[in-house]
């Protein structure tokens, strides 16, 4: 009954939401409408009879159309990050998204964050122009501490608050050979804070980006943005490329009256290079890194003890800067077994209106596979990861000590047993890691997939793992809330040194199949218990003088006593309509129960994403994307439709494209989110870019 009842609401909300709805149609019409047009009146003979278009010199690296590429090619997707080794997307025991190179082009989107809208079960929503909401299977917010995010096998997790500042995740978008994203735990190979997911982001080798690209473009709200990369051949088997990039984009508009602009616009640039070396002996260096900085426009309301108010609005520009580099190295010993080493250091630095925050990481990770009988294919390593963290805060939000050096040793090692070759498959493993916070943690998980011919393959799975305290967790102070009178009274949040890690028993399941030759399905459903989870815990008011003036605080110690379950179901489906037509559709479907409904409704039940992708006569490509997410109950945001579209014309030597995008079109400006009481909305926007690679 409950989910008649979910179901009932949901179709009553769509009704509402008829206007969206009909433009969507209208926008899917026009493109269809525009596939009708034969390609041998276009362009004057048959498909199969029209002479080869030039290709351009291997060295450049080309983009692909959905022509390019059949169901075929979709479902045998190379990823890594499940295995931590090459396997075929289809025969994966998890919940993988992959976001192709082509898929990240078409989008339109022009971040990272952005593209990943389209994954099924995962939960984005833009709270102001520099700032997301991104999570998977729930606990959405914009200090979303569940998720691992990793670009090119380097973490940018923050120990801070244990997630990621999504205005400084960012690259050369040409650059990205494909986004994969696990829905579900990944702490046996990954460990802490692989929790609800995984996000890889991986970019090309040197090699396959050789030659230049230009690119630039300006909207209404993206006010101006322009990159450039060029790759060489810098010796023998030594290929490098190097890229600078620069973005300015425009305020959103304030949620109370949307006519006036949320003061929150921003800029950044960024430059960076990659080199990768073949030294023989099937020996393979790679060596990269990056920089940038940026300022981002703050309006917000400040706590204070002597304003009458008892708050005071704060207009500033937050800095923010950083670079990293990374060493690796990798050896092939055989064709199933191979060793890599890896070292990477990260500095991040930023400077908002309430806080300073420095962080300095270095990284070492070791892996080997190798074949310990024929039907196994194990693989282990080691690691160890510091950080050195400087904070430096004030009476709103700070931390006792303000600097911290933490360190975590870890160490995993899975199997893959071919139980029935070609068949049935067992993988077992456990990550084992030891950190300063709450000390011996291991995340164990076993995975079995069965393959019931060509068009049929399953899988379950069932894992532990564990999101480890953050500095926040255990040293924090921060007021969020002062209320003014003769004697301001504070409601201050503490953090405890006996915080606890926050554990998740997942259950796992999943069916592929491809019914027609046209059409695949993925379907993956999920039961997550939560235990350990942060609570606050109200304690005995006390007074205090300092900072004056004198007051009463209210205290609020993080502690570990919410508990909670969440289920659901995701699918995602490409359907080969035409050679030049490809139809994709997801769906997201989450339920949460928590012992404390505070923290529900963050997250839509259900979210849609419709995609169609044409490939047009006269070199012409259009791609119209729609978006439903449904209400979020904790915030009174309500469910909305939205609609991307994307054409594109290039000339036939690929060379050269101009492209012309609009983005959120069938309102105004609608919100997604909120954070606290400050509800910005995310506006209509029209961009022009021209793209030239040489």
């Amino acid at each position: 009954m409950p989910a008649l009842k979910s179901y009932e609401l949901t179709v009553g909300r769509m009704g509402s939401h008829w206007k969206e709805l009909l433009g969507f149609a209208i926008l899917l019409a026009v493109s269809a409408a525009g596939s009708r047009v034969p390609l041998e009146a276009a362009q004057g003979t048959p498909p199969e009879e029209q002479p080869p278009q030039t290709v351009a010199p291997p060295r450049q690296d080309t983009a692909v159309d959905v022509t390019d590429l059949d169901l075929d090619d979709l479902l045998k997707v190379q990823v890594t990050s499940p295995g931590k080794k090459e396997q075929v997307l289809a025969d994966v025991p998890a919940a993988v998204y992959v976001i192709r190179e082509d898929d990240l082009k078409r989008s339109g989107a022009t971040s990272i964050a952005e593209a990943l809208r389209s994954v099924p079960g995962m939960e984005v929503a833009r709270t102001r122009s520099s700032s997301w909401a991104i999570s998977i299977r729930g606990f959405n917010d914009t200090l979303s501490n569940k998720l691992l995010v990793m670009i090119d096998g380097r973490s940018v997790y923050s120990p801070l608050h244990s997630g990621v500042f999504w205005d400084v995740q960012d690259t050369f978008l040409e650059d990205i050979e494909r986004i994969e994203v696990i829905r579900g735990p990944g702490g046996s190979l990954w460990g802490a804070n692989a929790v609800n997911g995984i996000i890889n982001i991986i970019t090309k080798r040197a090699e396959d980006t050789q030659g230049g690209i230009v690119t630039g473009g300006y909207g209404t709200e993206e006010r101006g943005f322009g990159g450039a990369r060029y790759g060489f051949q810098a010796a023998k088997d030594l290929y490098v490329r190097v890229y600078g990039k620069y973005f300015n984009r425009d305020d959103t508009a304030v949620g109370l009256d949307p006519g006036n602009r949320a003061e929150d616009g921003w800029y950044m640039g960024r430059g960076g290079f990659r080199s990768d070396w073949n030294a023989g002996n099937d020996n393979r260096l790679t060596f990269m890194g990056d920089f940038y900085h940026g300022e981002v426009k703050e309006e917000l309301r400040s706590p204070s003890l002597t304003a009458p108010t008892g708050s005071e609005t704060l207009k500033d520009r937050m800095d923010v800067q950083g670079a990293d580099l990374i060493l690796r190295w990798e050896r092939e010993l055989a064709p199933s077994s191979n060793v890599s080493l890896q070292l990477y250091y990260d500095y991040t630095w930023r400077e908002e209106a309430l806080f300073t925050d420095t962080l300095h990481t270095v990284d070492l990770d070791f892996q080997h596979r190798f074949r310990l009988l024929e039907f196994n294919d194990v693989i282990w390593g080691a690691g160890y990861r510091i950080y050195h963290s400087e904070f430096d805060g004030g009476f709103v939000f700070q931390t006792d000590p303000a600097n911290h050096t933490d360190d975590i040793v870890s160490a995993f090692v899975q199997d893959e047993i071919a139980v029935i070759p070609d068949r049935l498959r067992l993988t077992l493993g456990s990550k084992f890691e030891y950190n300063d916070y709450s000390g011996f943690e291991a995340q164990p998980s076993a995975r079995l997939s069965l393959s019931a011919g060509e068009r049929h393959s399953f899988w379950g799975s069932i894992s532990r793992a564990v999101r480890t305290p953050s500095i926040i967790d255990r040293d924090v102070r921060v007021t969020p809330v002062v209320m003014p009178g003769a004697l301001p009274v504070a409601i201050t949040v503490f953090g405890s040194d006996r915080f606890r890690s926050e554990a998740l028993l997942a259950y796992e399941a999943g069916y592929r199949v491809r019914p027609l030759d046209l059409l695949s399905l993925d379907l993956a459903a999920f039961y997550n218990q939560y235990d350990d989870l942060r609570s606050g815990e109200f304690g005995a008011t006390f007074v205090e003088g300092s900072p004056p003036p004198t007051h009463l605080v209210v205290p609020v110690t993080l502690a570990n006593e919410l508990k909670g379950e969440t289920w659901g179901i995701e699918l995602s489906s490409n359907l080969q309509a035409r050679p030049w037509w490809l139809i994709q559709a997801n769906y997201g479907y989450l339920q949460m129960h928590l012992s404390q409904d505070s923290a529900e409704g963050r997250d839509p039940e259900h979210t849609v994403w419709l995609r169609s992708a044409l490939d047009l006569p006269w070199n012409l490509s259009l791609d119209t994307i729609g978006r439903y997410v449904s209400k979020l109950k904790a915030f009174d945001v309500d469910a909305y439709f939205e609609a991307d579209v994307r054409l594109a014309w290039r000339n036939r030597s690929r060379r050269f494209e101009v492209a012309l995008v609009g983005q959120n079109l069938l309102h105004d400006s609608h919100p997604e989110f909120q954070v606290a009481s400050q509800r910005n909305e995310i506006q209509r926007g029209v961009y022009l870019s021209l793209t030239w690679r040489f």
